[in-house]
């Protein structure tokens, strides 16, 4: 005996909207490989550096890269210890003439739209066009806002002893799952001969603001020392707020400057987020995981925008449907 379901009109019009959607969803994953959008969180615990500008250096690079472009060749690694991700180990949207260099452990290449340099993969590494694809903005823009609320946030559990810059310590007073926060000028740490801290804490977050007088070139040069013997490292974030170009040399912490080009003499030992990268021949990028906790995000992230879109596309065409019938 056969049997014979009949559906309301309203249920069609749903199984029609799901349809739709399904097949523009099917078309646009064959067109392209497009990465899941990463959180703040996601990109430092997967990249060693993030240039949304231009990335030039000889020196070695230990973790993943982000650069809108690499004008000269450097030594990239695939870190063992990294965070899985889905990106590979060089990932530029576009590589220039002299860009290029080594890709060891078995790293490989992505780049966006063109590469005009060349790279030397091992151990099946490969180089590939938008495998995913990506835009700059994707890391971009976490990263900033992340700056954003880093920024606003008040002086907590900790005293800053600055009065003798050859000793300028961070005291932390608060427990070892507390945030410390230190809010600070271009020109006390510019005055800073030797760096250190004392007690502990889960996350010290230090916001460097500029002082000086140009409106324009907002230059920070760093001549001290910050040779991490409380190994603390993996817990400070340096959040330089508004600077255009720092200029530093050997380094521990990660570090945010969204709106500055860094120049470095000696290696940097953490995540480093910036406009550009120079660095002459001893700059390298240390990959040092964070071990400190970051706030949560502002704003949603772009997932929850596309399933937003994607909820208002189908009430606008149940809208149109009901005012034609």
């Amino acid at each position: 005996m056969e049997t014979w379901y009949f559906l309301h009109p309203l249920s069609l019009l749903t199984m029609h909207i799901l349809k739709t959607l399904a097949i523009g969803t099917m078309a646009l994953a064959a067109a392209s490989v497009q990465a899941a959008p990463l959180t703040a969180t996601q990109i430092i615990s997967q990249f060693n550096g993030v240039f949304t500008q231009d990335f030039s250096s000889t020196s070695d690079v230990e973790g993943r890269l982000v650069a809108n472009n690499i004008s000269r060749g450097a030594t990239f690694y695939k870190d063992a210890s990294s965070f899985a991700s889905d990106f590979s180990a060089v990932n530029a949207i576009t590589v220039g003439q002299y860009g290029g260099g080594n890709v060891l452990n078995g790293g490989s290449v992505n780049y966006i739209t063109s590469n005009a340099g060349s790279f030397g993969v091992t151990n099946g590494g490969k180089v590939t066009q938008k495998t995913p694809e990506f835009a700059m903005s994707d890391f971009s823009a976490p990263l900033s806002a992340l700056q954003t609320t880093l920024a606003s946030q008040a002086n907590a559990n900790g005293t800053l002893s600055a009065s003798d810059p050859n000793n300028f310590n961070f005291k932390l007073t608060g427990t070892a799952s507390a945030t410390s926060v230190f809010n600070i000028t271009t020109s006390q740490l510019a005055s800073a001969a030797n760096i250190s801290f004392t007690g502990t804490a889960n996350t010290i977050v230090i916001n460097v603001r500029y002082d000086g007088t140009s409106t324009t070139d907002k230059v920070l040069n760093i001549n001290g020392n910050f040779n991490d013997n409380s190994n603390l490292g993996g817990h400070i974030i340096w959040n330089f707020v508004d600077t255009t170009q720092i200029n530093m040399r050997g380094w521990h912490g990660t570090i945010l400057a969204g709106t500055s080009d860094i120049s470095a003499g000696s290696a940097l030992n953490g995540f480093v987020y910036a406009e550009s990268y120079l660095s002459s021949g001893n700059g390298e990028l240390h990959d040092r995981a964070f071990l400190g906790t970051l706030p949560a995000a502002p704003v949603p992230e772009p997932s929850t925008w596309a399933m937003m879109g994607v909820g208002l596309a189908g009430l606008a065409l149940v809208r149109r449907r009901k005012t034609q019938a």
